[in-house]
């Protein structure tokens, strides 16, 4: 008899959240329903082991505290995603660990962290199938044509992280680069998804900004240059507090310690895709970068000319080791102009 008024509790209050307000009631409801669960104790109707199933779920991603209290944050989350949120609830759990890995959550967060979850998936995807099929793919089994078509976009900086590009197998697409020596090369380069198509646009756009290019230097103008030409290629940047991602890296600078330390967080959040840029003085250098299915997916432009020539490398993860990866990467980044300051760190999402 001890249990039997939490379970006529369970059985006269099943949890209805369905585009509501989740109640600390309703939160107590389901832990209790979960507790005895674990334990064994009753085995409830598919009412109480739904109420079971949704505290699980909270609790997996760290949105209820150890007295059942619902994070704020998630509870205005669901409620925003009126009568989709209850279909949508494990898409609501994942952006959430994925938001509170990152940041201190807010409702707002957490739904653009969804929106990065679906955005990295499509990316990455697009990506997969063209080095699957060889299509605008540098062919990794024809070195001379890796070493004479990168060589060729890098600048002569650039010899480390073209090195590891040649070393790692990657495969490389190029954008609005010479035509004539795109089809020398056997290379056809095409953006199979519109989330390629967006983020080359984005790169090409950024490179080619006269807004960044008058506001170099100045820190909040530059972040809301970026998000406005984001905006322009239909693309959504969410701000990552670096703090809560760069870890246990040292190196020979700032920028290789954050590249390697956001590189192993890509890792972690496998598909989204991060936006990384760092300035000084009058210079600013970025690019993207994923990890989606073994492989480290990085965009960037290649130099200042018009058309802006962009490349999208995709290199084997097993091959690459993140320091090194961080040290080319910020090599080619500086060149003769130092740029050692970190500027942001944006997941990147449709709007």
């Amino acid at each position: 008899m001890k249990y039997l008024r939490t379970i006529l509790l369970i059985l006269a209050l099943p949890l209805q959240v369905t585009a509501g307000e989740i109640t600390q009631e309703m939160m107590n409801v389901a832990a209790t329903a979960h507790a005895m669960s674990v334990s064994g104790l009753y085995s409830m109707n598919a009412e109480g082991a739904g109420n079971a199933a949704f505290y699980e779920q909270l609790k997996a991603v760290g949105a209820v505290s150890d007295d059942h209290t619902l994070d704020p944050a998630f509870a205005e989350a669901y409620e925003l995603l009126g009568e989709s949120a209850e279909e949508n609830l494990g898409k609501l759990c994942a952006a959430y660990k994925l938001s509170s890995s990152e940041n201190e959550p807010t409702a707002q967060d957490i739904l653009n962290a969804m929106k990065a979850l679906a955005f990295g998936r499509a990316f990455n995807e697009g990506i997969e199938t063209s080095r699957n099929k060889d299509d605008g793919f540098v062919l990794h089994k024809a070195n001379f044509l890796v070493k004479k078509g990168i060589k060729k976009v890098l600048p002569s900086h650039a010899k480390s992280f073209r090195k590891l590009i040649e070393k790692s197998h990657a495969r490389t697409m190029l954008f609005n680069f010479n035509k004539d020596i795109l089809k020398m090369l056997g290379i056809g380069s095409k953006a199979r998804t519109d989330q390629i198509k967006d983020v080359v646009s984005f790169v090409m756009n950024t490179k080619d900004s006269r807004l960044l290019k008058s506001k170099a230097g100045d820190v909040e103008a530059m972040s809301n240059g970026f998000n406005a030409v984001a905006g322009g290629a239909g693309l959504q940047l969410s701000k990552v507090d670096p703090g809560k991602v760069v870890s246990h890296y040292s190196g020979k600078s700032q920028a290789d310690v954050i590249i390697a330390a956001v590189t192993e967080h890509a890792a972690k959040q496998e598909g989204i895709v991060y936006l990384l840029a760092f300035y000084g003085g009058s210079k600013y250098q970025y690019f993207t970068v994923s990890i989606s299915k073994g492989f480290i997916n990085i965009t960037f432009a290649a130099d200042d000319n018009r058309p802006v020539p962009v490349i999208i490398t995709s290199m084997p993860a097993h091959r690459v080791d993140y320091s090194t990866l961080a040290v080319a990467i910020d090599d080619f980044m500086r060149g003769k102009d130092e740029v050692p300051n970190l500027l942001g760190l944006w997941r990147m999402a449709d709007q």
